[in-house]
């Protein structure tokens, strides 16, 4: 353990001046207002500095870790200099709430629209016009984008990731652009995984419950001459809803290796595989094709494996290196049709299908089916002195997809460069001024520029305001620009379409966060304004398809997040998403003409509360609430109702010096009141999760 000590402490040196400027500013402002949360930032900052036993804080002492955030600008803020309101769910709110899956720990931020497309496949939003392919949302593990040039959006069962290796998430509510880029239009997300420094030696888990889930995780985590690793790899399978039996399988491991070469230099390394099947398929009666009762499903082969290098350099005092690359690479192979399924659920006639099937030998029922791949580098330099921090780079991305039902001219491409700037200006003792600036460009053909500036000011010592304001803009996506269709006599021609512009969206907010110390908690509340135009649709005419900017809404609103812990046995969380959407009536051919209503739900509702009612014995209750809504997708233009959930969590433990075990139980929809969850025929029904955690250090 000393060793271990001895090593962090040599890790973290290379942010000794910063946590100096840290610390000396919480003690400027400890001594002005005596505060747990002064205080306690000032320990934090000396902490990874100071042998094992000087500091021990427990989870109970306060709620969650300290609010410290690098996604939104890529620079060390808290909720007070933050240039956008930002969730953070960490640890004990994911394990507390009983997230079986990643977009599950979403739904604990206010304003996020969290759906299942059947039984293993979800997808999740904000204040977005929504279909069953959310496109403007970036998705980020340790800060590698996991977006899918191929299909426009992310496959959450692909990733690599379990929730058991997840630290805490942080989540940028509103337009990020400025920041990573064209795909965090609307909002962003990063998983952030547990630290190999800092996690338990040996981590074992397993799970059985409803739809016949069974799953294992295995993780470990330890260091070698000075190099810390983890490993972590898990095997799941369910059978999937029993009227559809859309089963699912996955097997996947990954690992991270952190070292320091030299004094002044930080390296790590992330790589993983990831492979397994599911079933994909629209759950409703597309166009009355389907057989009364029947829909079509097709199962879905997949493998996937990323490899991610991060290396940071100390130059001097106020100088900071960052180089970052990584690749992605996913291969999607979906199962084909017999002539018999052709015939029953879409041609209604044999030798149509017979010929079609001739002519078309790679049809696919659904089209998701390719290859693509991704490579990223960045190179950046941060700056930090006692006015100004800044963070400015360069960077590359090139995308490759093929796909012989979707893209049928073979391998397309793209290269995109950028150039970006975040910048943090103490203007005044009382005032910070956060502004960034994003330039995209690709194939010397198509460019996009996104900016945010941001006014903090601090209130009081617990009250900061906000004052933000943002313009940015999204690139089309490779399956956008390429993905269009005409429909031949017993053909499907793919082509190219150039005059694609990118999205726009320009948004306003006002942002008020208050640190409630005596509660040990904090009020977070957003008002907004979202003008969003030019927006990417599907217009169909005929037997033509095309890709054309014409979706055009505005979001307006509010939104809190307040965490409180009365006591050192009970907590709570509660989020609340006020959306007035207003869609201006626009056209998309056959696609579907949408009228001027809400396509977006106007009441989101989450809330957790969290008892320890004995060192051994933990008891919490999570509940959801969404109001009705009409997805853009929901054909027929059907509502799905309105719907509450409530779901519990008992956990009893068994601990000795080393080890743990806890035994825990979890049951979701505990009242069984069954809703719709985005398609017409998925219902989400009472699920009852077992599940055993060992853990050794």
């Amino acid at each position: 353990m000393i060793e271990r000590v001895k090593t962090v402490a040599l890790w973290n040196y290379v942010g000794w001046n910063r946590m100096v400027r840290k610390t000396k500013y919480n003690l400027k402002k400890l001594t002005k207002t005596p505060s747990k949360f002064g205080l306690l930032s000032t320990l934090v900052a000396f902490s990874p500095l100071l042998p094992a036993h000087t500091l021990v804080l427990k989870e109970s002492d306060i709620f969650g870790e300290l609010p410290s955030v690098t996604s939104v600008s890529r620079l060390k803020q808290n909720p007070h200099t933050s240039p956008a309101s930002v969730s953070v769910i960490n640890q004990r709110m994911i394990k507390a709430s009983g997230a079986q899956t990643l977009t599950d720990i979403l739904a604990l931020a206010p304003g996020f629209q969290v759906f299942h497309l059947n039984s293993n496949r979800q997808g999740a939003n904000y204040h977005s016009v929504n279909n069953q392919f959310p496109n403007q949302l970036e998705i980020m593990v340790n800060g590698r984008s996991v977006y899918l040039p191929l299909l426009s959006t992310v496959l959450w069962h692909t990733l690599g990731l379990h929730i058991d290796d997840i630290d805490r998430v942080e989540i940028i509510r509103g337009s990020n652009s400025a920041t990573q880029g064209s795909n965090a239009f609307l909002g962003a997300v990063n998983f952030i995984t547990k630290s190999p420094m800092t996690d338990h030696s040996w981590k074992a888990s397993a799970i059985v419950g409803s739809m016949n889930s069974q799953s294992a995780q295995l993780s470990h985590s330890g260091q070698f001459e000075g190099t810390f690793y983890r490993f972590s790899g898990s095997s799941e399978t369910n059978d999937g809803n029993s009227r559809f039996k859309d089963s699912h399988e996955r097997n996947y491991i990954n690992s991270e290796w952190i070292w320091s070469p030299t004094i002044n230099d930080t390296v790590s390394l992330n790589f993983g595989v990831d492979q397994g099947y599911t079933h994909i398929g629209y759950l409703y009666d597309y166009e009355n094709r389907f057989p009364n009762g029947e829909r079509y499903l097709a199962k879905q082969n997949y493998s996937s494996n990323y490899q991610h290098l991060r290396w940071s350099k100390v130059l001097n005092n106020d100088k900071t290196l960052h180089v970052r690359s990584y690749r992605n690479l996913l291969n999607l192979n979906e199962s084909k049709p017999s002539i018999e399924d052709i015939t029953r659920f879409i041609t209604k006639d044999e030798a149509i299908s017979v010929n079609l099937l001739q002519n078309n030998p790679e049809f696919r029922g659904y089209r998701e089916h390719g290859k693509t791949s991704l490579w990223d580098m960045e190179l950046a330099i941060e700056i930090e002195n006692k006015t100004a921090h800044s963070f400015t780079g360069i960077g590359i991305r090139k995308e490759k997809s093929s796909s012989p039902v979707l893209l049928q001219s073979g391998e397309v491409s793209s290269d995109k460069f950028r150039l970006f700037n975040s910048s943090e200006i103490h203007l005044l003792p009382k005032v910070i001024i956060n502004a960034g600036l994003m330039h995209e460009y690709e194939n010397n053909v198509i460019n996009a520029t996104s900016g945010r500036l941001g006014v903090n000011y601090q209130l009081l010592p617990q009250t900061s305001i906000r004052l933000g304001y943002s313009s940015s803009n999204r690139l089309p996506s490779l399956l956008e620009r390429n993905g269009n269709y005409t429909i031949l006599p017993n053909r499907i021609l793919e082509r190219e379409n150039q005059e694609l512009n990118p999205e726009k969206i320009i948004s306003y907010e006002l942002g008020i966060h208050h640190q409630l110390n005596k509660l040990q908690g904090s009020i977070d509340i957003r008002l907004f304004q979202e003008n969003i135009s030019e927006a990417i649709m599907n217009f169909k005419e005929g037997m033509v398809g095309e890709r054309r900017n014409i979706g055009q809404w505005q979001n307006n609103g509010f939104e809190t997040q307040i965490k409180l812990q009365p006591s050192n046995t009970v907590w709570l969380l509660f989020n609340y998403s006020y959306l007035n959407n207003n869609v201006e009536s626009w056209n998309q051919g056959s696609a579907g003409i949408f009228p001027d209503v809400q396509l977006a739900p106007r009441h989101t509702l989450s809330s957790l509360a969290n008892w320890e009612a004995r060192p051994d014995l933990n008891l919490s209750a999570t509940y959801y609430f969404m109001d009705d809504v009409l997805w853009r997708r929901s054909y027929n233009l059907l509502h799905q109702p309105k719907y509450e959930r409530l779901d519990i969590k008992l956990a009893k433990s068994w601990r000795s010096k080393n080890s743990q075990i806890e035994l825990s139980t979890l049951v979701q929809n505990a009242f069984d009141n069954s809703y719709q969850t985005f398609y017409q025929d998925h219902k989400f029904d009472r699920r009852i999760f077992v599940q055993l955690n060992i853990t050794m250090d």
